[in-house]
């Protein structure tokens, strides 16, 4: 059983000493969601999703935030603003059906808090319940330029193997 379920939280603290709150994203997130897509510049976007998008749709809302914690697992990050708690990034996997030891991975972080941190955390935590799941590999299929996610895997110090092919890197961290 995985360390993340529906009922997952954790604490972390930032590098500037604020708290940073984790938990199992639920399907009443979507339109934090969509709110926060719109938080992400274009490059951000680009980078996430390999073109420009304008909105998320209902079924990538749903596929997103409807996740079974097993196949499918994500994380959102958020920070205190007030009295209330603010999204500021989503980590997730999902379990490859070819080969049951992978899951390909995905990390997003709003553009304001990118290079705080947050990205490293949820990492941190993905790797954690992949290996409770039993995935040895964590792949991520990013542009060539995004040069952040490889330099995030790199910092992990675990095995990463890079290939190039046709103007995308892919990535696999082995757990």
């Amino acid at each position: 059983m995985s360390t993340i379920n529906a009922a997952y939280e954790a604490t972390a603290t930032l590098p500037d000493g604020r708290l940073l709150y984790l938990r199992a994203i639920r399907p009443d997130d979507r339109e934090k969601l969509r709110e926060g897509f719109f938080k992400l510049s274009k490059t951000s976007v680009r980078d996430r999703f390999f073109s420009i998008k304008r909105d998320l749709t209902p079924e990538e809302l749903t596929y997103f935030t409807e996740v079974d914690f097993l196949r499918h697992v994500a994380v959102v990050a958020e920070l205190q603003v007030g009295s209330e708690r603010s999204p500021v990034g989503v980590g997730r996997f999902v379990a490859s059906q070819e080969r049951p030891d992978h899951s390909e991975m995905a990390i997003t972080v709003i553009d304001e808090m990118q290079g705080k941190g947050i990205g490293k955390i949820l990492l941190t935590h993905l790797i954690d319940g992949a290996r409770d799941l039993g995935i040895r590999h964590l792949d991520a299929t990013v542009l060539a330029q995004n040069n952040r996610m490889s330099k995030l895997l790199r910092k992990t110090g675990l095995p990463l193997e890079t290939r190039l092919e046709d103007g995308v890197r892919i990535l696999s961290l082995s757990l």
